[in-house]
């Protein structure tokens, strides 16, 4: 992480070790949380973001592009815990990524007790305990998006575990469903990023870029496409009738194996 640099990321100067104390020398950004900007604004406006929100997916281009540390490391760096908590707006204005690389509790096979600040932006792949990738990043970028422009998030309940399963079983209140004002495209764009199905998300956060400015140009254009996963697996998929007639078959048929010697 101390090779990623970036307008948009925290910079790492520095790893070591001194007396078995591992420590990290970072970046020292004066400023507020996006988390803390929220609450107090409210909502963010269409326009304000969309700018935070582009900057954000321009820190995470740099890390899952980086060629240079996947050449000399063969790893891509993924954040796994995008989460407003997790982002620095400086005085100046700029934005900043913070955690890079470091954040583990959200590749854990369970929910735990570490995962209570980020279970509310958590990939429905990542609640499973499953693989996560760069469209994982993109997933909690969606639902940090979601919580700028409707103030809240998208899935709440009294435990992690509530949460956890309705990232996984629930479709999230389109947002200019909430809000009219909210631009469709833009409301179309957030729920492209929070698609339960990675394949159905933007690929790559260079696209989900793409996107983002061309809503603040046709915020009434109707250009974001969700396409269908194409399944080409040979497993069928049967209905309850159908795995029961199975059932049922099978044992009509071990039935006459079994009768046929006695006739004989």
């Amino acid at each position: 992480v101390a090779g990623l640099s970036h307008p948009n990321v925290v910079n790492v100067y520095d790893v070591g070790e001194d007396d078995d104390l591992y420590y990290i020398v970072m970046e020292l950004v004066e400023g507020i949380t996006l988390k803390r900007f929220i609450e107090k604004k409210g909502r963010l406006d269409v326009k304000e973001a969309i700018g935070i929100g582009v900057q954000i997916a321009q820190g995470m281009q740099a890390a899952h592009d980086n060629s240079i540390i996947q050449a000399a490391h063969n790893c891509h760096i993924i954040h796994r815990d995008i989460k407003p908590q997790n982002i620095i707006i400086s005085k100046e204005g700029k934005v900043k990524v913070t955690d890079f690389g470091i954040a583990k509790a959200a590749t854990s096979n369970t929910i735990t007790s570490n995962a209570m600040g980020s279970v509310h932006y958590i990939s429905p792949e990542q609640a499973r305990g499953g693989y996560s990738d760069e469209k994982s990043d993109i997933y909690s970028l969606g639902v940090t998006m979601y919580e700028m422009l409707s103030g809240k998030v998208p899935f709440e309940g009294d435990s992690t575990v509530t949460v956890a399963l309705a990232h996984i079983q629930e479709e999230a209140t389109p947002l200019d469903k909430i809000d009219p004002e909210i631009p469709h495209s833009l409301s179309k764009i957030v729920m492209k990023c929070m698609q339960k199905k990675p394949d159905m998300r933007y690929m790559t956060a260079s696209a989900l870029i793409a996107d983002l400015k061309r809503a603040l140009i046709e915020p009434d254009g109707d250009y974001v496409v969700i396409s269908d996963v194409v399944d080409d697996s040979p497993t069928i998929i049967m209905d309850k009738n159908e795995v029961d007639q199975l059932k049922k078959s099978a044992i009509l048929a071990e039935k006459d194996r079994t009768v046929q010697p006695e006739n004989e």
